[in-house]
C-alpha cells in the first residue's frame, strides 16, 4: 500500500494479491483529490476496508499466525529439517502467535511487526529472544516468496543482540585429571569419548559396534542420536559431520571390554549384534542425556573443576588443539565442523581426525 503525491491529488495503490493464472501482482489504484496527505491516508484506510474481501492472495492464509503454522507444516512434510529443529520451531511459533499472529499479511509492514514485538520475550535469554525473531523473519521471507506478502518486510525488522557469555573451558591437564577421575563412574566411557575425540554427545550415543574397526583403531560417525528424545537418526548433524576418527589404545581397550561384557550378558535383543548401539540404557533404548550429564557433573566436582556442560568439553578439546598449533585442517577433520570453507577442498579426501591424547603426544614430541 502506498500514498504518493500526483499532480493536485494523491495516488493511492492497494495490493490485491496475485492473479490466479499468471501469478502477477494486482493492485487497485485511485487518484484522490484532497489538499493534505492525512485526508488521503484516511481514504486509503476506507478503501482497504471496502476491498478487504478482495485484498490478499487467493488463499486461506491471511495472517502471520496462519503463515507460521503453514510454514512449519511444510517443513515437517518435506523433511527439510531435523525433528529436534522442528520442535524448536514449534515452540517459537507458540510464543510468537499471541504477539504477532493477528497481523494481516496484505498490509504488513516492518514497522507493524517491530511494534508488535516491542517489550516481549524479555523472560528468556538473549540468545532465545534472537532465535524467536529469526524464526519469524524466516517464515515471513518464505511467505513473501510464496506471494502471500506484497513486500519483503524482513529487511526492516531489527534483530536483538545476543549477550555473549564466556563458557568455562578446561585445559589439557584438567582433562587428563578428569579422564582418571571418570573411570570410577558407570558411564565413564561415554565421557571419555567426549574428551578424547571432541565428538558431540549425539554422535557418541549414535555409535554402533559396526562403526568401530578394532584393527585400524578407527571409528566412523555416520549416525547420531537425539539424546533428549532418545531417538536414532540416520544421518549426522551436517554432511561435514560424517567422518572418521582414530582412537587411542586405552579407549579401544575399554571398548573391547564393554563389547565382551555385552556379549556375555546378552541383555540386548538385536537381529544383528554389530548394528546395535554401543551405549544403551537398561530399557534397551539410547542412553539418557541426563544420565551422562549427571556423571559429568559428579566427576567434575570430584576433580575439583568448575562445573561445565557437555558441549563445553567439546569446546575445550578444540581450543586446546588450536592453542597447541594443531593444523586447522586436522581440527576440522576431528570435529566435523563446516567452517573455514577455504580449507574444505584440502581435507575432504583425508577426513580422518586424530584423537586428543595422540595429537597432544605428537605435538609435544615435535617440540623436543
Amino acid at each position: 500500500m502506498a500514498v504518493k503525491k500526483r499532480g493536485k491529488g494523491w495516488l493511492i495503490s492497494i495490493y490485491l494479491g496475485r492473479d490466479e493464472t499468471t501469478g502477477k501482482k494486482e493492485y487497485h489504484y485511485e487518484t484522490f483529490y484532497v489538499p493534505t496527505k492525512s485526508l488521503a491516508l484516511q481514504r486509503e484506510s476506507e478503501l482497504k476496508r471496502l476491498l478487504k474481501k478482495k485484498v490478499g492472495p487467493n488463499t486461506k492464509i491471511s495472517t502471520v499466525g496462519e503463515l507460521l503454522a503453514y510454514w512449519h507444516s511444510t517443513l515437517a512434510e518435506l523433511g527439510k529439517v531435523q525433528e529436534r529443529t522442528l520442535e524448536v520451531y514449534a515452540w517459537h511459533i507458540r510464543r510468537l502467535q499471541p504477539v504477532v499472529g493477528h497481523l494481516t499479511l496484505y498490509d504488513l509492514t516492518a514497522f507493524a511487526v517491530q511494534e508488535a514485538l516491542k517489550g516481549h520475550f524479555l523472560d528468556v535469554s538473549s540468545r532465545t529472544r534472537k532465535n524467536l525473531y529469526a524464526t519469524l523473519r524466516t517464515a515471513l521471507r518464505r511467505g513473501y516468496s510464496w506471494g502471500l506478502l506484497p513486500y519483503d518486510v524482513t529487511s526492516g525488522i531489527i534483530i536483538p543482540e545476543v549477550e555473549v557469555q564466556e563458557k568455562p573451558v578446561a585445559d589439557f591437564e584438567q582433562l587428563k585429571t578428569l579422564l582418571e577421575v571418570i573411570k570410577e563412574y558407570k558411564h565413564h566411557l561415554i565421557v571419555r569419548l567426549l574428551i578424547v575425540t571432541g565428538m558431540r554427545l549425539g554422535e557418541v550415543l549414535g555409535l554402533r559396534w559396526s562403526d568401530i574397526n578394532f584393527d585400524t583403531g578407527e571409528i566412523r560417525i555416520i549416525k547420531t542420536v537425539d539424546s533428549r528424545n532418545r531417538k536414532v537418526k540416520d544421518r549426522p548433524k551436517t554432511k561435514n559431520s560424517r567422518r572418521k576418527i582414530i582412537l587411542d589404545t586405552e579407549t579401544l581397550y575399554y571398548l573391547r571390554e564393554l563389547k565382551q561384557k555385552q556379549q556375555t550378558n546378552n541383555k540386548i535383543i538385536s537381529f544383528d549384534k554389530e548394528e546395535r548401539l554401543i551405549f544403551i540404557a537398561d530399557d534397551g533404548r539410547p542412553m539418557r542425556h541426563r544420565a551422562v550429564e549427571l556423571t559429568l557433573k559428579r566427576a567434575l566436582k570430584k576433580a575439583g573443576m568448575e562445573e561445565m556442560g557437555i558441549h563445553s568439553i567439546r569446546h575445550s578439546v578444540l581450543s586446546i588443539l588450536n592453542d597447541f598449533g594443531i593444523p586447522l585442517a586436522d581440527i576440522i577433520a576431528l570435529s566435523g565442523h563446516a567452517q573455514i570453507a577455504s580449507l574444505e577442498p584440502y581435507i575432504h579426501m583425508t577426513k580422518t581426525g586424530l584423537n586428543l591424547l595422540d595429537s597432544m603426544a605428537n605435538a609435544k614430541s615435535q617440540t623436543k
